[in-house]
């Protein structure tokens, strides 16, 4: 196999990260039990939610490939030739026999950028053992930048949380159009590579905290929550739309009758929502954004957890939300205790 063409594409870009336009993206599973109908792909479809949440366009389905070299590269071919300047691979990139995603990639002509090969394996590895064994990278091709993440939703979340605020510039870089302005200080000190970039024109307010800071927005407890509280939390008259989500405690789970649960957390709880909720807050177009877990003993019926978002417009309010939802879930040090109608319990180790 040889060298990829450069694909012909020119987006426009503005500053260090944040594009003028939006850049066209692509996402490509490499799974073979996904490929053959064996099973769902869950990580190509999230890659796609954090990309527009980027603010990237995704205007072609997954493609789904097996784990075969043949099949990967001509997917990224045909991407490239659709004009993506951001292609997201997950799957393939672990220690396996069949995860050969990453030989694929160098197999035609991938100019590793080693930075995005590290940072994401040190985002997930304060909540992943194996994470250094994971051979995630990154680098660039045909005038485009192409990612290979790991195949777990918690790899591509972690990964583009990781590495999401570094793509504009570097498709940037990528088109050969260089530093924007080589004298700007933010070279000197940039935002940390965890995750985005706040988004310009952003709304600044005293209950805005940095990572780790002490946030009142961030209530993990026993008080009962409802919908309407949170929202509240979030109301600005700059904002065009008000999404807001709430898990309530249902009757069954797994084909069992639910009776009641129990919640539990780790003292850490609060700073980790804190945290989440920050990070919430620099998602493209955010304006404000709340969380509240509830703890202690609950019934089918009650709101345990409330998400609110508030952006200028929907589609940026709705993919905010989903991602505040969806890291709570996977990051809330939050145990729930489930008792069942025929006296049997369990404990599952999710929010």
């Amino acid at each position: 196999m040889g060298p990829v063409s450069p694909a012909r594409h020119d987006p426009a870009t503005s500053g260090d990260g944040p594009t003028s336009s939006p850049l066209v993206a692509a996402v490509i599973t490499c799974s073979d039990s996904a490929a053959a109908g064996a099973a769902a792909d869950t990580s190509g479809p999230l890659a796609v939610r954090l990309l527009e949440g980027l603010g990237h366009l995704v205007p072609r389905p997954v493609a789904v490939v097996a784990d075969d070299p043949g099949a990967i590269t001509g997917a990224v071919r045909a991407a490239l030739a659709d004009g993506a300047v951001i292609v997201v691979t997950t799957g393939g990139t672990g220690a396996g026999p069949r995860d050969v995603t990453p030989e694929a990639l160098r197999a035609i002509g991938l100019r590793e950028l080693p930075g995005i090969g590290e940072a994401i394996r040190a985002a997930a590895r304060g909540s992943v053992p194996t994470a250094d064994l994971s051979r995630a990278l990154g680098g660039v091709l045909a005038g485009a930048v192409v990612v290979a993440l790991p195949g777990s939703t918690g790899g591509v979340r972690d990964g583009l949380a990781a590495i999401g605020g570094l793509l504009g510039h570097a498709v940037a870089m990528a088109g050969g159009r260089g530093h924007p302005d080589r004298s700007r200080a933010a070279h000197d000190d940039p935002a940390p590579a965890a995750m985005p970039p706040p988004v310009p024109g952003g709304e600044p307010s005293a209950d805005a905290p940095g990572l780790g800071a002490a946030d009142p927005d961030a209530r993990v407890g026993p008080d009962p929550l409802t919908g309407a509280e949170v929202e509240a939390e979030v109301a600005s008259p700059r904002a065009g739309a008000v999404v807001t989500f709430a898990g309530v405690v249902r009757d069954h789970d797994g084909g069992r009758t639910v009776t009641a649960l129990h919640y539990e957390a780790h003292p850490d709880a609060d700073r980790v929502m804190a945290e989440v909720i920050a990070a919430a807050r620099t998602r493209p177009g955010v304006i404000r954004a709340a969380a509240r877990h509830r703890v202690g003993d609950l019934v089918v019926g009650d709101v345990a957890f409330v998400a609110a978002v508030s952006a200028a417009h929907r589609a940026e309010a709705f993919a905010a939300c989903a991602w505040l939802v969806d890291e709570v879930k996977a990051r809330l040090p939050v145990w729930k205790h489930q008792r069942f109608a025929d006296g049997s319990d369990e404990w599952v180790n999710c929010a």
